[in-house]
């Protein structure tokens, strides 16, 4: 068991691997050790142990006696790009979306077994249980977290299902033989509804989206109260949804049939 002791040693050598990061710079790409302590006021050793850490994980390169950024933070602007960019071409879209449905609709990504939402954009009468950009919820309680759960390899899905199954709203689903088969047929059919899942009275319906690759990086998501979205008929709710998701797919590159 880790100690509080050892907790905040932990989080001292984040902090400083942090701030170790930030001194890199267009103006001072290249820094050495001795400049590093002087500069954060930190002992020489305990930079070097850092840096050999951040090297390690492809966070700094050592070249010669001097220091610059890795790969590694490369990669990590990468998705960061590229999570720009879906949020730029779902904008439209999923404004359409809510102003023709009347309810809020949500733009998330997988994180392990949480989804996290990038974008959302709120109806007139928003649905007060919805997540908010940021907040992350159990992916297999989430119509759009079952999208991409449903997607992933198998034994990606087993490992994440072996991190435990969460009860949230009446109807969530723990069974994990249930649930395969549920993301099974939500890959054949092309879309998933859940009632009830995360929160009691309250209905998502989610599509995937993919990209230029014919894969499916994140998902449309469509949220509301179920006392509302059951007078509509779900079925054209649920048309809409996937040709809002299949909309942004084309502006991401993807084309049908290839």
């Amino acid at each position: 068991m880790v100690s509080s002791i050892q907790n905040q040693t932990l989080l001292k050598s984040a902090q400083n691997g942090l701030r170790i990061l930030r001194l890199f710079s267009r103006e001072k790409s290249f820094w050495r050790i001795t400049e590093i302590a002087r500069e954060l006021e930190l002992p020489k050793s305990t930079v070097s142990r850092l840096l050999n850490v951040l090297s390690k994980e492809g966070f700094i390169e050592k070249i010669d006696s001097k220091y610059r950024l890795g790969l590694s933070l490369l990669n990590l602007s990468g998705v960061i790009k590229y999570h720009m960019e879906i949020k730029r071409e779902a904008a439209e879209p999923l404004q359409a979306l809510v102003d023709k449905v009347g309810e809020t609709a949500m733009i998330p990504t997988l994180e392990g077994e949480k989804v996290v939402y990038l974008l959302k954009i709120e109806c007139k009468k928003p649905y007060l249980l919805h997540g908010d950009i940021g907040e992350n919820n159990p992916a297999t309680c989430s119509s759009s977290g079952k999208v991409l759960l449903a997607h992933l390899p198998m034994k990606k899905v087993e490992e994440i299902l072996q991190a435990g199954i969460p009860k949230m709203g009446p109807n969530s689903v723990t069974d994990p033989e249930i649930l395969m088969n549920q993301l099974q047929n939500i890959k054949e059919q092309g879309y998933c509804i859940c009632i009830d899942e995360m929160h009691e009275n309250s209905i998502s319906i989610a599509a995937p989206i993919r990209d230029y690759t014919d894969q499916v990086v994140t998902a449309v998501s469509l949220i509301g109260p179920k006392d509302r979205m059951s007078t509509k008929p779900i079925s054209e709710i649920v048309d809409v949804v996937v040709k809002t998701a299949q909309e942004i797919s084309y502006r991401l590159g993807y084309i049908e049939g290839e």
